[in-house]
């Protein structure tokens, strides 16, 4: 999972490299198939040494993979639990899961990655299990986060079923604004209200 934090130089170049490493596997694994790409090919696309490789990922499968859906750090998730920015649970969900979107200038030029990352998916479906664990670890945080703004146990049904139905609606978000070509943050925010006020709506029987 990735976590939006303040970084220095030498912290920015970790991820520079840990990014570029995830990129040339997936590019790989692409055009030549998962059994035809080593770790030594993607520390070569990358120019990095096979050592520097280790360094990130324990092997070539953990790079493929990469971090993750982009999780809401720890700024994000106080605000969230201690009942705001808004005081409004659903409005307040999503501002707590596009933080790392909107307010990460380094998340937007990720979403090409994540089409290559769908595309090698497609591809290889074997990926599947790994690539899911990674979206309920996502999850996971966030039911932690309503559990705790709402006084439950993180494994109680509210929590979770909030958090699964909450990253959903974001994963649908950011999919609406893909195929519109419109990735920008203006565009995010104005799919991401329209598609949680459907939500408040359901949740709300107003449709009935």
């Amino acid at each position: 999972m990735r976590e939006v934090t303040a970084m220095g130089l030498r912290e920015r170049k970790k991820r520079a490299t840990r990014r570029a490493l995830q990129r040339a596997a997936v590019q790989l694994a692409i055009e030549r198939g998962l059994e035809h790409v080593t770790v030594d090919d993607i520390a070569a696309a990358a120019d990095v040494s096979t050592r520097t490789f280790f360094n990130y990922f324990s092997g070539k499968e953990d790079a493929l993979i990469g971090d993750g859906p982009p999780t809401p750090g720890e700024e994000a998730r106080r605000v969230f639990v201690d009942g705001g920015p808004t005081g409004d649970l659903v409005d307040d969900l999503k501002v707590f899961l596009l933080a790392p979107i909107i307010d990460d200038e380094e998340a937007l030029p990720l979403l090409e990655d994540l089409r290559q990352r769908k595309r090698l998916i497609e591809l290889e479906p074997q990926l599947i299990p790994r690539v899911m664990a990674t979206f309920h670890a996502m999850e996971q945080v966030v039911a932690e986060a309503v559990a705790a703004r709402l006084g439950d146990a993180a494994d109680d049904l509210r929590p979770q079923l909030l958090s699964t139905v909450a990253a959903a609606a974001i994963r649908f978000t950011m999919k609406r604004t893909t195929w519109s070509g419109q990735e920008g943050p203006e565009n995010i925010r104005a799919m991401s209200d329209e598609v949680f006020d459907v939500l408040r709506r359901a949740l709300a029987r107003e449709d009935r």
